[in-house]
């Protein structure tokens, strides 16, 4: 649905991670120090690794990780129901049609529930509205089956930005016709991206992508380590500051910050994504690690916005729930650089450097 505007849908809060606390007279707070006590040691987590797939990415990883997908869209699609939960693609299509009915009461279907645009995929169109019936701006739905999961495509028309209906289910089907059924175990060696429970074969990188993901680690139950990336956004503004400008910016406007800084600094990762990084603890003994990059829109090899992130002490979903650490600081910055530094494309696409992609 067009260039996706806001890029600081932050991962977790970073504003502030790597300044030390200071009192109002500037000198240093002390702080608890994290125990050095290694717990376990990376080195031997990665005596065995493997792929892991997100997006058109591939992280390098111990073989025990375990994957946690987020945010995921492609070219507006696609939500994921269970398909248990419904009868036939129709019926998820009709259960959608009472949401959208219930947000406007004057919506109306302009189409009845057609099948394809391939073999069993269901699509319908909505007008929103009186305002878009006259104007003839729709919505449309489809539904995808792959495996045991409903792929929900949403997208609305907008002649006036080069969304004409047919474009769009042009768009639809093209991403339709993609869609497999992934195991999430298997390394795909087409262009393409990995979603939850599903491959999109996709050589063209004409389309909006946002994709997310978290891994964690069975020997390291309080280590939740994140990727997100997307390649639409804007770097208009205050979304084209760096990490390190917006720390810096957070410091100058606050007293108090709970946070000694292990390391900063720019670091370019294989010789074409030239981000940033701020590793930092917090008072309770948490780490929050953080790399950034400000790309540019729409360039598939190096995105406007790419983040990312290792928290520890996680329970719960919340950074500093979990009572102890499993890593010392010297062992969660191994870990850190080992994770970072396994991170590519899969395969290759326009504009990436030989070093950056993981399949060849």
């Amino acid at each position: 649905m067009g260039m996706q505007r806001s890029r600081r849908r932050m991962l977790a809060a970073t504003a502030c991670a790597g300044v030390p606390l200071l009192n109002s007279c500037g000198w240093r707070i002390p702080m608890p120090l994290a125990s050095t006590a290694p717990r376990v040691r990376v080195d031997d987590l990665f005596r065995k690794t493997k792929l892991m797939c997100i997006g058109r990415y591939a992280v390098e990883v111990p073989d025990e990780t375990q994957q946690d997908f987020g945010f995921q869209e492609i070219g507006a699609g696609f939500k994921q129901f269970r398909r248990a939960d419904f009868d036939d693609p129709s019926s998820l299509l009709r259960a959608q049609w009472k949401e959208v009915l219930f947000e406007n009461r004057t919506a109306e279907m302009a189409s009845e529930i057609a099948e394809g645009p391939v073999a069993g995929a269901r699509y319908v169109w909505f007008y929103w509205g009186d305002y878009a019936k006259r104007h003839d701006s729709r919505l449309l739905y489809g539904v995808m089956p792959a495996g045991d999961t409903l792929y929900l495509y949403r997208a609305m028309t907008n002649r006036r930005e080069g969304r004409p209906p047919e474009e769009l289910f042009r768009r639809m089907t093209a991403l339709m016709r993609g869609m497999r059924p992934w195991n999430g175990i298997e390394v795909p060696r087409q262009p393409g991206v990995c979603i939850h429970g599903a491959f999109i074969h996709e050589p063209t990188h004409r389309f909006q992508e946002i994709m997310s993901s978290g891994f964690y680690f069975p020997s390291l139950p309080d280590v939740r380590f994140s990727v997100m990336s997307n390649k639409n956004a804007s770097v208009e503004g205050d979304n084209g500051k760096g990490l390190l400008e917006r720390v810096d910016e957070a410091r100058r406007e606050q007293i108090f910050y709970p946070y000694i800084t292990l390391r900063r600094g720019k670091r370019t990762l294989h010789g074409l994504w030239d981000g940033e990084e701020m590793l930092a603890r917090r008072s309770d003994g948490a780490l929050l690690f953080d790399w950034e990059m400000v790309g540019q829109p729409r360039n598939v090899a190096r995105p406007p916005w790419f983040v990312v992130g290792l928290r520890t002490r996680v329970a719960d979903d919340k950074v500093g729930a979990a009572k102890s650490s499993s890593l010392s600081d010297a062992q969660a910055l191994r870990l850190w650089d080992r994770l970072l530094e396994g991170l590519r494309f899969r395969v290759a696409v326009p504009g990436c450097t030989p070093q950056s992609v993981a399949l060849v």
